[in-house]
C-alpha cells in the first residue's frame, strides 16, 4: 500500500514539474509512476480497488493540475518565468515615425537586415532592395514592425 501512495504522490509530482522543465522525459517518468500505481493496485486489491484507484488518482490529479495552473503566476520559483512586460509594445510617444528621412550610418552589413545608427543610437534596420555594406551612409525609407527600411546614399 505504501508503494502505491508513493509512486501516485511520485507520479502527480514529477507530471507537475514537467509544465516548468521542458524535454517529455518527466512527464513519460510520472506517467509511468502513476500507471506502475495502477497496476499495483489491480494486483494487490482486485479490480474494484484498481477502479476506485484510477478514478481518484484521476481526480486528484485533475485537481491538482487546476491549482497548478491557478497559482504557477504567484509560487516564488515560477514567478520569475512570467514575462512582466508587454513584448512589441510600442511607446505612442517615441514611435520611429519620425525617423523617416533621418540620415544614419550602418554597423553592420544589410543582407538585407542588420544595425545601424540613427540619432546616435542603434536600430534594428532592413535594406530596401540590395544589400548595403558597413559604414554605408543610409536614409530611413518606411517602418515595418520593430524594424526600419533603408535606402543606400550615393555619396
Amino acid at each position: 500500500m505504501t508503494a502505491i501512495l508513493i509512486l501516485s504522490a511520485l507520479g502527480i509530482a514529477i507530471i507537475l514539474a514537467e509544465l516548468v522543465l521542458p524535454g517529455g522525459i518527466l512527464g513519460i517518468l510520472g506517467a509511468l509512476c502513476l500507471i506502475t500505481a495502477v497496476i499495483l493496485t489491480f494486483v494487490e486489491f482486485g479490480p474494484t480497488a484498481g477502479t476506485i484507484s484510477v478514478v481518484i488518482l484521476f481526480a486528484f490529479f485533475l485537481l491538482t493540475l487546476g491549482w497548478w495552473m491557478k497559482s504557477f503566476h504567484r509560487l516564488p520559483l515560477t514567478r520569475k518565468l512570467i514575462l512582466k512586460s508587454e513584448s512589441g509594445k510600442e511607446d505612442p510617444g517615441a514611435g520611429s515615425e519620425s525617423l523617416i528621412g533621418r540620415i544614419g550610418t550602418t554597423l553592420t552589413d544589410l543582407f538585407p537586415s542588420g544595425h545601424a545608427l540613427i540619432d546616435d543610437e542603434k536600430y534594428d534596420v532592413m535594406a530596401e532592395a540590395e544589400s548595403i555594406p558597413k559604414d554605408a551612409k543610409i536614409e530611413v525609407v518606411a517602418e515595418r514592425g520593430p524594424s526600419l527600411i533603408v535606402r543606400k546614399l550615393d555619396e
